[in-house]
């Protein structure tokens, strides 16, 4: 397999983008609700909300990491391909 031209990996890193700007807030309703506390039912909510936090986190995680590994392969070699 070759190596992605700089064009595809900008177009990448743009998709990338998007998708990030789209979903990044895609645990925020949920999360604002269990501030809320518009869920009740004792260890069911806290261990809920202790894993929308996780998925939350895990999301913002792999989102930048995403765009981070695709801006260092371009800084690497902005003109290759």
């Amino acid at each position: 397999m070759s190596k992605p031209s700089p064009l595809q990996l900008q177009f990448l890193l743009g998709r990338i983008q998007v998708l990030s700007d789209e979903h990044w807030h895609l645990f925020t309703a949920s999360r604002r609700a269990m501030d809320d506390h518009a869920w009740v039912g004792g260890g069911a909510s806290r261990t809920f909300a202790r894993k929308l936090d996780q998925n939350d986190a895990a999301l913002h995680a792999e989102l930048r990491k995403a765009l981070q590994l695709l801006q260092d392969e371009l800084n690497r070699n902005p003109f290759a391909g």
